[in-house]
């Protein structure tokens, strides 16, 4: 007797089961068929602004996502709080990790119901309102949390939405927090964003960027130059007053627009000083331009020649003062290599007088660290038997790089002959190298 009661028991737990998953079904496909009629034209379940975001926790129609006609692939998705019905179809055009799993043959798949418990439902249930309603509700301070979710699930259209709002979030404060989420979800895309952020700032942010490592540093010196280049055009030097009305002009910096041949100039930026007579030399290194020189500057009842330099960024069109030089010079020759600026020959000059054949020509080369802005003497051209070619409007002597050297043009006094000096910027010796070049004007170009 006994026997018999605990097999009816048994059979009455089993049926008791039976019918709820029965009606656990029924209720979930009324709910497909409710959401698909309130969701006809003119007709809609989402809440409105109005209404409060977390009903979607206590409604279950609100966490039943389909498409179209769908309904047909329809898989449960528990994350960490709440269950999700929602089409699979749609879900794997969105997420690969969704598409692969639809194609596997895992459990999951046969059993229409998928564990993700260590995702948050809140999370889980702002990327679906994106992927089926187009709907972008990210908290700013959650970026970080729906990032890594996103990658973590392959969903690219989402991912690519919280980084363009991260793109405007991101300060000096909280780049290199994303940098290291970055690497330890190593998702290529944010750190993507976060070496974009750096490479626009990278001068602005030295103390930042010079704890990257080499490969991030290389990364984000080539996100910086990779934008278009233009040619452009200033006036390195200017001896007239401010009663000339070209004087206003020449303080400006232009752009060309259009093509070399047909193309307008037009005004970008303004020189960061107000002085009506200055001598710069230019150079650009990653894609900055550097004003290197002085301006005539009034002290008490007379003028003294000021020396100053200073960086624009084409990106932001912000100026910034940087270091002087150490000597006074003027039409000297400006060069980037190995990641620093070589200050060569120019005239010894405290004015802006002509230079007469009394004046001296700068035999010290002057080295700038970029990331220190600091000058420093680095070595001396070889004067004794060499000569340049002397010029009132040219930077003298003509030199430039290539690869961790720098190239000075001169010619032998004795002789004539046309030699190139030859700086090794690693070993710090000056060698010679017979040379036929024919000179061409230089231009400076930089991406913006």
């Amino acid at each position: 007797m006994n026997l018999f009661r605990q097999c009816l028991m048994l059979l009455f737990e089993w049926l008791s089961l039976w019918l709820k998953s029965v009606l656990r079904r029924f209720w979930r496909d009324f709910s497909i068929k409710v959401s698909t009629w309130i969701t006809s034209p003119g007709i809609t379940n989402r809440p409105s602004c109005q209404e409060d975001s977390e009903e979607w926790k206590t409604n279950e129609a609100l966490r039943t996502y389909h498409h179209g006609d769908g309904g047909k692939t329809m898989v449960t998705v528990q994350t960490s709080t709440h269950a999700f019905y929602v089409d699979l179809d749609r879900l794997s055009e969105c997420s690969k990790y969704f598409q692969a799993l639809s194609q596997s043959k895992m459990r999951e798949t046969f059993e229409s119901f998928i564990h993700l418990d260590h995702v948050s439902s809140s999370i889980f249930h702002n990327l679906l309102e994106y992927s089926f309603h187009n709907e972008f509700n990210v908290p700013r301070e959650e970026l970080d949390t729906h990032i890594q979710v996103s990658s973590y699930l392959l969903t690219e259209a989402f991912l690519s939405k919280c980084l363009t709002a991260l793109a405007d979030e991101l300060r000096p404060d909280n780049c290199l927090s994303y940098l290291t989420l970055a690497r330890e979800i190593c998702c290529a895309e944010l750190k993507t964003t976060v070496s974009t952020y750096l490479g626009r700032n990278t001068m602005e942010l030295s103390l930042l960027t010079r704890h990257l490592n080499d490969e991030e540093m290389d990364e984000v010196l080539d996100l910086r130059t990779q934008a278009h280049r233009h040619v452009c055009s200033l006036r390195k030097e200017n001896l007239t007053s401010w009663n000339d009305p070209e004087t206003e002009c020449a303080r400006h910096i232009f752009i060309l627009r259009g093509s070399e041949d047909g193309g307008d100039w037009h005004p970008i930026t303004e020189l960061p000083f107000r002085a009506d007579k200055w001598c710069f030399t230019t150079v650009v290194l990653y894609n900055y331009l550097y004003v290197i020189g002085g301006y005539r500057q009034r002290v008490g009842r007379r003028w003294e020649f000021k020396m100053a330099s200073f960086r624009y960024n084409p990106f932001t069109h912000v100026w910034a003062s940087t270091a002087p030089m150490l000597k006074r010079r003027r039409h000297f020759s400006a060069v980037a290599c190995e990641g620093c600026i070589y200050a060569v020959g120019g005239w010894y000059l405290d004015s802006l007088v002509t230079p007469d054949i009394s004046t001296a020509l700068y035999t010290a080369v002057e080295r700038y660290d970029p990331w220190e802005d600091t000058w420093r003497l680095v070595s001396s051209l070889p004067l004794t038997d060499f000569r340049f070619s002397v010029s009132l409007s040219d930077d003298v002597p003509l030199a430039t790089s290539l690869g961790h050297c720098v190239y000075v043009l001169g010619s032998v006094q004795r002789t004539g002959e046309k030699l190139l000096l030859q700086y090794n910027t690693r070993e710090g010796t000056v060698s010679t190298r017979v040379s036929c070049l024919q000179l061409s004007p230089l231009h400076f170009r930089w991406s913006v």
